[in-house]
């Protein structure tokens, strides 16, 4: 039975054997099990354990920034923007730059999973003509702001791409199979339903994609890390932009990536963690299907569990984990017991002014409370 609440693990009878076949796989490389190696030395060992699992590493490219759309706001100007990420493949994204004179500290905002990917940047961004079935997302997990424009609004750059598998970097196909065609007749393209089913014909599709990606000795969670770290290569190029002042922010699988991004790269002087951080192997007890669609590198939680991989931006980047106490993807108590894992880090290493982590009482969510919570963090350490 689940740990949360009493539900059926989604794993049914398989539940045991897994918990059994783990009990003795404690993570190799975390803090506490350094041994004698100093400080730098077991960070080093273990980010490269981490690129080693990762396992992406394309040919390198110049960015080869691209201007596609200026859209004057309030406060700030909204430019749409194209970059590479490698040799063979663009990367659209979102650049909110603020009025005024910088250069200015930067967010890279990174959104979620949510089941949801017909949209990507657009789930933090305010677009004209939004269409329902994305203001409908907005409301559920962020209380109907697009957060990424407050920030500018703040004084931040902020830059938001698609993820790889979202929004224009989706799985797309001309023409349609004719197993999507018979799920959209009858609809159009404007109706909430239309992209429900689109969504769910991906979420299905994450299998195959998962599966092909290891076939071809790679993982989806290394392509997603590797656009982000590039996302960070083109802020630091950007003469509006501060490379000294760059802060990372994300919700669910957004939060899931920026633990990543911190863990692994020095650029990144704070970081906020939303409703993304738990002890791995505990979510075998949890009955959400949820955790079978994610992005994940072979192998790699043998040496390091997902707070141990936080563990890793200590003690330079200011780190602020945001947990939620009614989140179904996780226990209560694990989410404490993460958080207290990174802060004995900070601690040990002399930053706990740098570490901070709250217990929201809210659902899967970033809400406006944690919002304004995250921003006077981004704030703190960056402006």
């Amino acid at each position: 039975m689940s740990a949360s609440g009493g539900a059926q693990s989604h794993l049914g009878s398989l539940e045991a054997f897994i918990e059994r076949a783990s009990e003795h796989q404690a993570p190799r490389l975390s803090y506490e099990r350094r041994g004698s190696m100093t400080i730098d030395d077991w960070k080093r060992l273990a980010r490269q354990q981490v690129d080693l699992s990762l396992n992406y590493h394309p040919p390198k490219c110049e960015l080869d920034l691209e201007l596609v759309e200026v859209v004057r706001k309030e406060g700030y100007e909204r430019r749409l923007i194209r970059f590479s990420a490698t040799p063979y493949s663009r990367v659209p994204a979102y650049l909110l730059v603020p009025d005024g004179c910088g250069p200015f500290p930067a967010v890279l905002a990174l959104h979620d999973h949510g089941g949801f990917f017909f949209y990507g940047k657009e789930k933090l961004v305010a677009v004209e003509n939004e269409h329902p079935a994305l203001t409908d997302f907005k409301k559920r997990y962020y209380d109907g702001v697009s957060y990424a424009d407050l920030l500018a609004q703040r004084g931040y750059v902020v830059l938001v791409i698609d993820a790889f598998y979202w929004g224009e970097r989706r799985m797309q196909f001309d023409p349609l199979p004719p197993e999507l065609i018979r799920r959209l007749e009858g609809l159009d393209v404007r109706e909430v339903e239309y992209v429900a089913r689109v969504n769910g014909f991906l979420r299905e599709r994450v299998y195959s994609l998962n599966t092909m990606l290891s076939f071809c000795g790679t993982n989806w969670l290394g392509i997603l890390v590797h656009d982000d770290r590039r996302s960070l290569d083109l802020l630091s190029s950007l003469p509006e932009v501060d490379p000294r002042r760059i802060g990372v922010m994300g919700l669910s699988v957004g939060g899931y990536r920026t633990t990543y991004l911190a863990g692994l790269d020095d650029r990144v002087k704070a970081a906020c963690i939303i409703g993304w951080m738990t002890k791995l192997r505990t979510c075998v007890s949890i009955g959400h299907p949820v955790h079978a669609g994610l992005p994940v590198a072979d192998g790699l939680h043998a040496h390091l569990d997902h707070p141990d991989i936080a563990t890793l931006a200590a003690p330079e980047c200011a780190l602020f984990v945001l947990n939620c106490a009614q989140d179904a993807l996780f226990t209560h108590e694990v989410m404490l017991g993460a958080a207290d894992i990174i802060r004995g880090v900070y601690e040990d290493m002399g930053a706990k002014e740098r570490f901070d982590a709250r217990m929201y009482d809210a659902p899967h969510e970033f809400n406006r409370q944690m919002q304004k919570d995250a921003f006077a963090w981004m704030d703190r350490w960056l402006q």
